[in-house]
């Protein structure tokens, strides 16, 4: 995405357009070339005011306001300019709804750090910063500086400002009343901030990733390098629904497999369009052959015969898999019909652990309301070595990276770096020593209570010289039981969205489903399983 500044306001500021035409020029004297987008607004504003066209309209965010949101963030994304201005609607048009949070939410999916423009004739001007800021930490957005217009004496209002604000470092400006001439509001607002001007067109984002930016990155990943998802349980109607979709969003080439008349004359009763996809039948004399005699081999000193391996391989779970193994397919994703037990084994037997790990594990990527975290493990390993715990946070921080979270990694434990002790500590003690000599670079500490590990204000107490504590990420838990129940417990009690699990230390990627699994998990399980794919054809 091009660098970029949001222009927020939180009253009716006339000058709004005024300073974003002045911040054009003043981008410009840069040498980038400079886009103003306008997130929302109404039509008849647009005509009247003579401006850019909105990306999406008032009604469009009063009646779908996620919708909305997602639809704003992709025409950001599609800029192709150095440098983006983006600029809200005015106050006024909206009667009252919370226009500035919605352009918080914004400015946050589109990594874009906020300016706020606030009126000296709009109340205090510290008080209103104060209320802003925490809109916007509530919507995970990062607040890049204060700009004051209608200044009676702009260099006294921006020492008070600075005397007031000085605990949020920011860069503060002021300016009198702005007009028409652009070069001219340009040159007020070189002055106003002064040597403050270039901090502020510098300012970057937070490294958070949200959940929106989660799912458009990975729809752009997959799509980015195409692969081959094998899709066992056809005779599924989500799964039919999935492959349509898929195919719509070119996530991936898809592979059914079943009876090729069946699959296609049921997509067609359900009005779907799966032309694309391959459908190969498991009961394929030359496939079959093909898989059961390496099966057979593979199997052989646990007593695998050809002819046992013939019937195993038909299994639509056990063919899916072998596809993965031969290279027919790049990544399986299955389980919407079956057990996950079902699902995976045949993985275990025959593609087996990537070299260098020891262990198969799995994380939930947990899309909370602010930004993306990651669990590990909770569905597979239920009380892991300490050996295996540290594999299990190399392998979490990596599929971490892989999706574009950049990992903190807490090893999590009843005990902040030694505030408690036990065998279960001892355990983690010793997986945090593996983890950091196995992986250097890892940004990783532990071990550290889920509250130390989350939360600025308990970390800055428990452990402040901790490079993770109150900024983690990625969190890896001693057992199963402790990390199954943790993952549920936020799930349910803080609305976050739980993708997985998603398995990780396969040699090749093939991912389980819930039995219960909307078609939304399961298009968004096959694009995870597309991008690891991409990384085990790369590696």
């Amino acid at each position: 995405m091009p660098q970029s500044l949001s222009v927020l306001t939180v009253a009716n500021v006339p000058a709004r357009d005024a300073v974003i035409e002045g911040l054009k020029v003043l981008v410009q004297e840069t040498g980038k070339n400079v886009k103003v987008l306008r997130t929302f607004g109404r039509d008849k504003v647009v005509s009247e005011m003579g401006t850019n066209p909105y990306a999406a309209s008032y009604q469009e965010v009063r009646e779908n306001s996620e919708a909305a949101l997602s639809k704003i963030v992709e025409t950001f994304r599609a800029q192709d300019e150095d440098f983006v201005l983006a600029a809200g609607s005015a106050y006024n048009y909206v009667a009252g709804w919370d226009e500035f949070g919605f352009n918080a939410s914004v400015a946050a999916n589109c990594d874009s750090p906020v300016l706020l423009v606030l009126s000296r004739t709009h109340g205090c001007p510290c008080k209103t910063t104060r209320a802003a800021l925490e809109t916007l930490e509530s919507k995970g957005a990062t607040l890049a500086g204060v700009l004051l217009t209608d200044a009676p004496d702009p260099a006294a209002q921006v020492a008070h400002l600075n005397e007031k604000l000085a605990d949020l470092m920011l860069p503060i400006g002021a300016v009198g009343q702005l007009g028409e001439d652009v070069n001219a509001n340009a040159n007020a607002l070189r002055a106003g901030f002064g040597d403050q001007l270039g901090r502020l067109l510098a300012a970057r984002s937070t490294e958070i990733t949200t959940p929106l930016q989660f799912q458009l990155n990975l729809v752009e990943r997959a799509r980015s390098q195409k692969t081959t998802i094998v899709l066992p349980e056809p005779d599924d109607d989500r799964i039919l629904q999935a492959t349509d979709q898929l195919l719509k969003l070119g996530v991936a080439d898809i592979v059914l497999i079943g009876d090729e008349n069946q699959v296609r004359n049921r997509a067609q009763e359900l009005g779907l369009d799966i032309a694309a996809a391959r459908v190969v039948s498991n009961h394929d004399h030359d496939l079959v052959e093909k898989y059961a005699e390496e099966l057979a081999k593979l199997r052989a000193k646990k007593g695998m015969t050809i002819e046992k391996a013939r019937e195993t391989v038909q299994d639509v779970s056990f063919f899916g898999t072998m596809m993965v193994y031969f290279g027919d397919a790049d990544g399986m994703v299955s389980g919407a019909a079956h057990t996950t037990a079902h699902t995976i084994l045949p993985s275990f037997q025959t593609i087996k652990t990537a070299p260098g790990t020891s262990i198969v594990s799995s994380v939930f990527l947990m899309l909370m309301p602010k930004e993306v975290h990651v669990y590990g493990d909770c569905a597979v390993n239920p009380n892991p070595t300490p050996e295996q715990l540290a594999d299990i946070a190399i392998s979490s921080a990596q599929t971490a990276e892989a999706f574009g979270v950049k990992p903190r990694v807490a090893m999590i434990s009843y005990s902040t770096l030694g505030s408690g002790s036990g065998p279960d500590v001892d355990a983690v003690v010793e997986a945090t020593r593996i983890a950091k000599e196995k992986a250097p670079e890892l940004v990783l500490d532990g071990p550290l209570q889920f509250d130390a590990a989350y939360d600025p204000k308990v970390a800055a107490s428990k452990a402040p010289e901790s490079p993770v504590a109150g900024q983690a990420n990625v969190f890896i838990f001693p057992s199963l039981s402790v990390g199954n129940a943790l993952y549920k417990a936020v799930q349910r009690t803080s609305g976050a969205v739980a993708v997985g699990p998603v398995l990780q230390g396969l040699a090749k990627p093939v991912n389980d489903l819930s039995r219960g699994a909307l078609v939304e998990d399961i298009v968004n399980t096959v694009a995870i399983t597309a991008v690891q794919a991409q990384a085990y054809k790369q590696a």
